[in-house]
């Protein structure tokens, strides 16, 4: 029942957020958009996408390194197969990830599920850094003239980068606490949280644990410096793989700001609103970027939106689809690896 209430969570989200994505376009003029888009420059866009997820293979690759040396070439079947999970409710792929790779490599699933948590803080530092430039340094682009309780747009932007900023050095500060002091962490976080239940206190202490296991790494100066490095190609291929569908549907603004832009709408709006696959969310961030704040025809942006939804949705699934049949996993043991998972991480906090 929890399943198939979170799932009808994220379809009631999906189908609102296609709603406000679609409401003041009409299905001739989006077709007439898609009709007239210079489609061959997906294929570049396509190429960028699948480059994205290489170089997070590798990423990943030394994040596991004190568990087990794993070929890189091995790293793509759970990283694919996880990544194509995010259509299952409660973004299921990231626990799906973790137990698939620990299957095929005898990795604990605690081992592995925190390398995932390492990896995401890395990403959310490069996320937040991109938050920082474009709400402190581009807030001319947010209108000063809305305003919400009396307070202006652009005012927010810079106030919310602000605190990105701030947030920035404390991820990273937390992260190098843990990996040296991760004792002294941990009576810090207990004395914040007496107030809670003896189960919930518990539970973050162990999530606090698994996160500093993951933490271990960056003791290891040289894979450090190689995860750092690999987190920036990530990040920009992510914000570069947008450029060659500006040209398909000739947005008028073609600038890195606008690329960073629309990259940071898009993580704004499929973290605010999950929904599987980030459909409608992911929609919802396209038509704000580039209708709201750079001006574009609002069909061009939703037709944009829609295609490289489906570039990006295509690559994950096509990837994933493949190395389940590689690997002969069934349907059936796919769909139970999110139950398995569940109770080895009930186990381990036990």
């Amino acid at each position: 029942m929890k399943k198939v209430r979170q799932s009808l969570i994220g379809l009631v989200i999906a189908f609102g957020a296609l709603y406000y994505t679609l409401r003041n376009v009409s299905l001739e003029e989006l077709a007439t958009s898609l009709k007239n888009a210079e489609l061959i420059y997906i294929l570049p866009g396509l190429a960028l996408i699948c480059l994205s997820y290489v170089a997070r293979a590798y990423r990943w690759q030394i994040l596991l390194r004190p568990f087990k040396q794993i070929p890189v070439k091995e790293i793509y079947s759970p990283l694919m197969i996880g990544f194509m999970g995010s259509i299952l409710p409660a973004r299921a792929g990231e626990i799906m990830r973790a137990y698939v790779v620990g299957k095929k490599h005898n990795i604990t699933f605690s081992g592995a599920f925190s390398t995932i948590i390492v990896e995401r803080l890395f990403d959310l530092v490069c996320l937040m850094a991109m938050f920082v430039w474009v709400f402190v340094f581009n807030s001319e682009m947010f209108n000063p003239n809305i305003t919400f309780s009396g307070v202006s747009v652009q005012s927010m932007a810079i106030g919310f980068g602000r605190v990105c900023f701030i947030l920035v050095f404390g991820l990273l500060g937390f992260m190098f606490l843990l990996a040296w002091r991760e004792e002294k962490v941990k009576s810090w976080i207990s004395w914040f949280i007496r107030p809670l239940s003896e189960k919930w206190k518990e539970k973050i202490i162990y999530m606090v644990g698994e996160f500093a296991l993951g933490c271990q790494i960056i003791k290891d100066k040289k894979a450090l410096m190689q995860i750092a490095l690999f987190s920036v190609l990530i990040w920009t291929l992510i914000v570069a793989l947008y450029y060659p569908f500006y040209f398909a549907f000739d947005l008028q603004t073609r600038s890195l700001d606008s690329l960073l832009i629309l990259t940071v709408m898009v993580c704004i709006l499929i973290t605010v609103l999950p929904t599987p696959a980030f459909l409608g969310s992911y929609n919802a961030g396209v038509l704000i970027a580039l209708h709201e704040i750079m001006g574009e025809a609002e069909v061009t942006a939703v037709s944009f939106g829609m295609v490289v939804w489906a570039a990006s949705f295509l690559v994950v699934f096509v990837g994933g689809f493949y190395f389940i049949l590689s690997d002969h996993m069934s349907v059936k043991s796919l769909m139970n690896a999110e139950e398995e998972a569940d109770s080895a991480l009930e186990k381990a906090n036990k």
